[in-house]
């Protein structure tokens, strides 16, 4: 039988003799991509946290719109309340000056030397009484407006009395998360910087890339042959090739970078 002088098989006899294997320095391209990994999950919290950020806004311009339609709503009922209480004055003054015709012409009945002049005056004051008529009827229906007017704009008012207060409270609290929030995101951005100085310069740019392609994940494990990051097979040289070579090692499916896990993995990464 042909004899196994791999590492992996030197590492495997030596094991099955009994004898004691000699602890296996990681090698330099994996303690590179550790570097990265380490800003990968600080990049993954700013990234969680910016998202998290962006709903309160989001939030807070919800129930300032609430608030301007209550708004919007309430002038529109006082205007219409206004247009009733105009008209209705209208009909009353009217009314009032129909009646004092009414009353003046009628005293003068009792003057008139002529018939044709009676008949004249009789057909005015028929005239100013049904415009008197009119103008009661029409003030009795301004009249139950201007009620169902008063009712809807006190309605309104309540309506956006509450949503003052929703913006007023939510608006505080969401203040205050959005300080918290950009004070913890200031705190990991100076982590990220640190990170960043520890990391190869000539990977960063490549990191960047397939970070924004993929999701936030540009360092995946290896496990039994899968990369976690794509969840698909690698061919089984480069599978070998994690384990014994100090060659820096992408996907050949998903290009992110990738490393021999030691341990099985937890949460896996989406492609």
């Amino acid at each position: 039988m042909t004899e196994n002088f791999t590492v992996v098989g030197i590492i495997d006899r030596m094991a099955g003799r009994g004898e004691k294997a000699f602890p296996r320095e990681e090698p330099l391209s994996r303690e590179k991509l550790k570097a990265l990994e380490e800003l990968q999950a600080v990049d993954l919290k700013i990234r969680d946290l910016s998202a998290e950020a962006e709903t309160h806004p989001a939030r807070l311009r919800q129930i300032e719109a609430e608030r301007n339609q209550a708004k919007a709503a309430l002038d529109q009922s006082r205007g219409r309340l206004a247009d009733i209480e105009r008209a209705r004055r209208q009909q009353q003054d009217l009314l009032q000056m129909e009646k004092d015709k009414v009353r003046k012409w009628e005293s003068r009945l009792n003057e008139l030397k002529t018939p044709r002049e009676y008949a004249a005056l009789a057909r005015e004051l028929d005239i100013a009484k049904k415009t008197n008529t009119t103008a009661e009827e029409e003030i009795r229906r301004l009249a139950g407006e201007h009620d169902l007017a008063k009712k809807e704009t006190a309605a309104a008012e309540q309506m956006l009395g509450e949503k003052e207060g929703v913006v007023e409270r939510e608006g505080e609290q969401i203040k205050a998360v959005l300080d918290s929030l950009q004070a913890r995101m200031a705190e990991l951005q100076s982590e990220r910087e640190r990170l960043v100085e520890k990391c190869d310069k000539a990977l960063m740019n490549r990191y960047e890339r397939v970070r924004k392609q993929r999701g936030g994940i540009a360092v995946a494990p290896v496990v039994a042959g899968t990369c976690k990051g794509c969840q698909r097979n690698i061919p089984p040289q480069m599978a070998n090739q994690l384990l014994t070579s100090d060659e820096i090692l992408t996907c050949p499916n998903c290009h992110r970078f990738i490393y021999a896990a030691d341990e099985p993995q937890a949460p896996e990464a989406t492609v």
